[in-house]
């Protein structure tokens, strides 16, 4: 998994675009790379996954009580978030995701951190317009991140 992500990152520092979205809108096992973002000096990208990539990801962890993780039925989706430094390293701290739906409905989780990333169950069930925010506690650095991302 590392070297997946030494690879992401030197091709989103050289510009050579995101490796795990493949053409038509298919998806890689991380999920599709849904935004990219620069805050602070920090990125952030941001994958979507579907249930069974999210499975993947978590075979062996079944039955583990962990941050960001649902037993929920309705979930439909795992999202995550790598976060770099300037330098194109991984960085270490909290991660929460506030998401209000297309309906007004407002999900609040923390995130579990796994693979140098930080994922969290979701539930993007109702078509439309999901408006994602990020806090990340980066040390003693606050990082703020917000967004909007279509189910259709």
């Amino acid at each position: 998994m590392r070297k997946t992500m030494l690879i992401l990152v030197i091709s989103v520092l050289f510009g050579v675009g995101p490796v795990f979205a493949a053409p038509s809108g298919h998806t890689h096992a991380m999920g599709q790379m849904i935004r990219q973002s620069t805050v602070d000096g920090y990125g952030l990208m941001y994958h979507l996954l579907d249930k069974a990539q999210r499975d993947e990801i978590m075979k062996g962890m079944e039955g583990m009580e962990m941050p960001g993780m649902s037993k929920s039925p309705d979930i439909t989706n795992h999202l995550m978030v790598m976060i770099t430094d300037s330098a194109g390293k991984p960085v270490s701290g909290k991660v929460g995701f506030l998401i209000v739906g297309p309906d007004g409905k407002e999900q609040k989780t923390l995130t579990m951190g796994m693979n140098d990333g930080y994922g969290a169950d979701v539930i993007f069930k109702t078509k439309g317009v999901y408006t994602i925010k990020t806090k990340a506690m980066i040390g003693n650095k606050t990082l703020l991140d917000d967004f909007s991302y279509e189910v259709k």
